[in-house]
């Protein structure tokens, strides 16, 4: 191969990478714009959030952990919600997988949408400073930080959805 037929595959390599990628972009889009449109009828609500399949975590502008879902709860292994809800709070840790997830809830609550990919062991970290020792997500896994807004367009809450990684 020569290397105008490199170049040509690498070329062709990198407009695929990216369709992947934006038609990637555009589903978690459309998940978060379905989610914050639910967000109007709280009883139905908070329903959704309980079983929706995904682990969900609702930080409060302050990084207190507002609200869990089923679907977490069952990952991390804890029954009883009262473990984590206003007890953890992102922005008092210091570790690195910790001040990944504090920057990107930080910048929510400014106002921004956030993916992160291939995170590390997220929620089995943070847990264990609590004494949950649950058997943990999975090692590998992306999350979707986005932000929900109170009546006046102000943003009030930071959500973090985890998609587990298959492999």
């Amino acid at each position: 191969m020569n290397d105008s037929e490199i170049r040509i595959q690498l070329l062709k390599d990198l407009v695929e990478a990216q369709k992947v990628l934006e038609e990637k972009l555009e589903t978690q889009d459309q998940m978060i714009k379905r989610f914050q449109a639910l967000t109007a009828n709280e009883g139905l609500f908070v329903q959704i959030i309980d079983y929706f399949p995904y682990p969900i975590a609702v930080f409060s502008s302050n990084g207190m952990l507002e609200v869990v879902n089923n679907a977490l709860l069952a990952e991390v292994g804890v029954s009883d919600r009262k473990m984590l809800v206003n007890r953890l709070n992102i922005f008092s840790y210091s570790s690195d997988i910790a001040a990944g997830i504090s920057d990107a809830i930080k910048r929510v609550l400014a106002g921004e949408t956030i993916f992160l990919f291939d995170l590390k062991d997220t929620l089995k970290t943070l847990g264990e400073s609590y004494g949950i020792t649950g058997r943990g997500l999975p090692a590998c896994q992306d999350a979707i930080f986005f932000p929900i807004t109170d009546n006046d367009g102000k943003v009030c809450n930071a959500v973090a959805v985890l998609i587990n990684q298959q492999g």
